[in-house]
């Protein structure tokens, strides 16, 4: 194993990767594709899910593209990040030398990242939009001091500057706020007519995590949806629209989830959207087979590229499997700098996962229960059809929507890919990729159906009450509704599925309604499955649960349970220490159904 190797984990900064000799796998190649070739596209936006390499990758266009603005025609800081450095870069082989005479350091680059930007509130998210665009008017600064921009707007610049360092914090104020939302507006036109004035050249402008504010504004406390969404189409309208003037060269683009041309660049219909199986850039993000291969022999760790893959593999991009970057260079450090090469979960807690969570959390189709069991399907390795959405707007992801959409999102942000020999448009099939994501999985299991989900809570503690009050056709539908619910690795086949199954949901809840609650408790002569015991009302449930191949059979399973509870006289404990109340009760199991049989109160039948 090669200690040799250095990882920068979290550097999205290409000349930092470069200049500290970080060990970086080569994108290089798609420069050209991408600035000069016979297919190449006016504007790009390349769609990914997070942490496949996007802000890097667009680093690395600034980086190449970007112009010396005190000496233009000076190319000796990109030729030592691309050509002289050591690394035999792609696009520092001959072949690329008059692409690199035609575009390497020769344009004005505007750059721009979305990805903080969020607020519980409208204001909140406008104020660091306003403090993303303080940092390019202080970054183009010197603009204000050429002679061959026109006062008027070097005043425009001043001003605008000005107002982001000292009215931040006023953006509360309807007025500031009007002001603030024209400036965002404008603000990127404005420094990039300025740039192209002053040296005469195109501008290319890079925006990173485009639809990151529109996420967070569903998400919010206060949703804004509408007034974010507002502001994203005018700036995108000012910047790429068709008739814009003759300052831009190009526009590139990256985000997480797809959201249709017409509800976000609404000007601008000369954008091509990558997606991830659109070529010539299904490599461009994330690591191929070859790339991971050669990764893993560098660090000395080619005996566990079997591993590796189980763990970080399956993504499927086009006709290539893609590996996660973020999780094999973490893999990759913890390997060769703690001496840890047990794969962990490295991707699954990066980033927020609201908009999923806010489905499970509220929309009924998550508690459906056939798209429960598609989920269950995905948890057992097993492919799941649906049908792609695009989505016009952000689903309200408060109210319900279809699976469907819940799916495509999941898609768009890594949680599945698409399956071997799978249509990559419209109806699709789909699957976990890898034991990262399928340990996700159980993780969002645990919080869909534990303490801390409200709805299933809630229907645990409901379902204590209709057993200690003996109402066993309530508690029989109830039971079965959230088998059909409940979402695990399926192991049907054995009663211990079930036994697991009803701890799970009673455990808590009886502690949380401060009954006693007591599993396999000795009590006659054997020992009962589930006890929940309220000494203060003086009533007691005794459960004896059975398990059937057969759900014709699930009632005789019921029965059998019951006559257990009357032969091993689990009654007699509760009975002599003069329980009012001793019910009975024996739960068939079958598949995901059940029936319960109550012997009503014990009590009486002694009396």
């Amino acid at each position: 194993m090669s200690k040799d190797v250095l990882f920068l984990t979290g550097i999205e900064d290409f000349s930092t990767v470069i200049e500290k000799n970080a060990y970086y796998v080569d994108k290089t190649s798609y420069l050209k594709e991408l600035l000069m070739s016979d297919s190449e596209v006016m504007n790009a936006l390349f769609i990914r899910p997070r942490r496949f390499g996007k802000t890097l990758n667009l680093d690395m266009i600034r980086q190449f593209c970007r112009l010396n603005y005190q000496n233009p025609g000076d190319k000796s800081y990109q030729q030592k990040l691309f050509v002289d450095n050591g690394r035999n870069l792609a696009v520092a082989g001959d072949d690329y030398k008059e692409f690199r005479e035609k575009i390497m350091g020769e344009f004005p680059v505007i750059s721009i990242s979305f990805k903080t930007v969020e607020g519980a509130f409208f204001q909140q998210a406008v104020s660091q939009l306003i403090y993303k665009v303080g940092l390019l008017y202080d970054e183009f600064l010197f603009l204000t001091e050429s002679s061959k921009q026109d006062p008027s707007d070097i005043e425009n610049f001043i001003k605008n500057k000005d107002f982001c360092k000292t009215q931040k914090s006023k953006i509360h104020q309807a007025d500031k706020l009007v002001e603030a939302i024209d400036i965002i507006g404008t603000a990127i036109p404005q420094i990039a007519s300025m740039l192209y004035k002053e040296y005469g050249r195109k501008v290319i402008v890079i925006i990173d995590e485009y639809d990151v504010p529109l996420q967070k504004a569903v998400i919010a406390k206060e949703p804004y949806y509408d007034d974010m969404l507002s502001i994203i189409r005018t700036l995108s309208g000012n910047i790429f629209k068709k008739d814009n003037e003759p300052w831009l060269y190009k526009g590139i683009v990256s985000g997480c989830l797809r959201v249709a041309h017409q509800s976000v660049f609404t000007d601008a219909n000369n954008f091509t959207t990558f997606g991830m199986n659109d070529e010539p850039y299904t490599g461009f993000f994330g690591f191929t087979e070859k790339e991971t291969e050669k990764l893993l022999a560098d660090c000395g760790l080619s005996d566990k590229e079997s591993e590796v893959k189980e763990w970080y593999d399956g993504y499927r991009f086009g006709n290539k499997h893609i590996f996660c970057p973020w999780s094999l260079i973490s893999y990759c450090y913890a390997a060769t700098q703690k001496d840890n090469t047990v794969p962990q979960p490295f991707w699954v807690n990066t980033s927020g996962n609201d908009l999923i969570t806010m489905f499970t959390d509220n929309s009924m189709e998550s508690h459906n229960a056939e798209n429960i069991d598609k989920l269950q399907k995905l948890m057992e390795g097993e492919n799941v059809d649906i049908s792609l959405m695009e989505f016009t707007t952000y689903p309200d992801l408060r109210n319900r929507v279809s699976f469907d959409v819940f799916m495509t999102m999941m898609l768009h942000t890594g949680y599945v890919t698409f399956a071997e020999g799978s249509d990559t448009s419209d109806k699709v099939t789909i699957r976990i990729p890898n034991l990262e994501i399928l340990y996700c999985f159980n993780k969002k299991r645990e919080l869909l159906f534990g303490q801390n989900n409200p709805y299933w809570y809630n229907q645990a503690l409901k379902l204590v009450d209709l057993l200690m009050a003996n109402n066993t056709d309530e508690a029989q539908m109830l039971i079965s509704s959230m088998l059909k619910e409940f979402l695990s690795i399926r192991n049907t086949g054995d009663e211990l599925y079930y036994h697991g199954f009803m701890i799970g949901i009673l455990g808590l809840a009886a502690a949380t309604k401060n009954f006693e609650y007591h599993e396999e408790i000795e009590t006659g002569t054997g020992f009962s499955d589930i006890v929940i015991d309220s000494f203060d009302n003086k009533t007691v449930c005794i459960l004896e649960l059975k398990k059937t191949e057969k759900l014709e059979d699930c009632y005789d399973a019921a029965q059998t349970a019951t006559k257990q509870i009357i032969q091993k006289d689990y009654a007699s404990k509760f009975i002599s220490r003069r329980y009012k109340k001793v019910y009975g009760i024996g739960i068939g199991f079958a598949k995901k159904s059940c029936e319960i049989v109550s012997l009503g109160n014990l009590v009486e039948k002694v009396c």
